[in-house]
């Protein structure tokens, strides 16, 4: 069975958070650095057989370890609705295109997604060093997110990494959410299977999708 060190415990909660339906995550490691427990917190739309084996395949994936199911805690927010997982992921707003487009040192980035059958924009414009269009493109998705929320919510993009992990490659964002009830960090990561732009627009939607029901109203 594989360990895990300590340091990568928050690399591997926020892959486990990755996985649909699940809202937060808690790994808990025995003296040896190996996983005695995960704790999951997950909402309606997958029952906890499912949400159970993502988590079994995620660790063995990224981590070689070997979790029995009985190692497993799913706690639901609320009851699963069964054959509401389908639709509830077709409400989640999805990546659909991104232009970069240079002038001189500046770049303007532009991320379209998608929701419920319309397209959202959002633009961001920047000098245009290698680093910098990472944090333009996580803004301008940002930007497009803002279109959907309620008066009152703000999004600030706080930090972006692109980690190696198992040998691949991870978009990491970090978002802090500002709403009438205070302030709020979240996080998302993606894997980077192709292109590193696509990658960070998934991790960012990531950080704040599961925040939507109450964003939007």
């Amino acid at each position: 069975m594989g360990k895990l060190g300590t340091g990568q415990v928050a690399l591997c909660e926020e892959l486990l958070r990755n996985i649909p339906d699940v809202v937060s995550a808690r790994v808990v490691l025995n003296p040896d650095e190996a996983a005695s427990s995960v704790q999951v917190l997950a909402g309606a739309e997958r029952n906890a057989a499912e949400v159970a084996a993502d988590v079994m395949a995620v660790m063995k994936k990224y981590f070689s370890m070997e979790v029995k199911p009985e190692m497993i805690s799913v706690t639901h927010l609320q009851e699963p609705v069964p054959g509401g997982a389908a639709l509830t992921m077709e409400r989640r707003p999805r990546f659909a295109g991104l232009n970069i487009s240079s002038k001189g040192n500046q770049v303007e980035i532009k991320v379209e997604i998608a929701n419920e059958g319309a397209l959202i924009s959002g633009v961001t414009v920047g000098p245009s060093s290698s680093r910098n269009r990472q944090r333009l493109i996580a803004q301008a998705t940002l930007n497009a997110m803002s279109n959907l929320t309620q008066s009152g919510y703000t999004f600030i993009l706080e930090d972006l990494m692109v980690i190696s992990l198992a040998g691949k490659r991870v978009a990491i964002v970090a978002v802090s959410l500002l709403s009438p009830m205070g302030e709020e960090f979240l996080t998302g990561s993606a894997v980077i299977d192709e292109e590193e732009p696509d990658a960070i627009i998934r991790a960012t939607l990531d950080a704040i999708n599961r925040r939507l029901t109450v964003l939007t109203g």
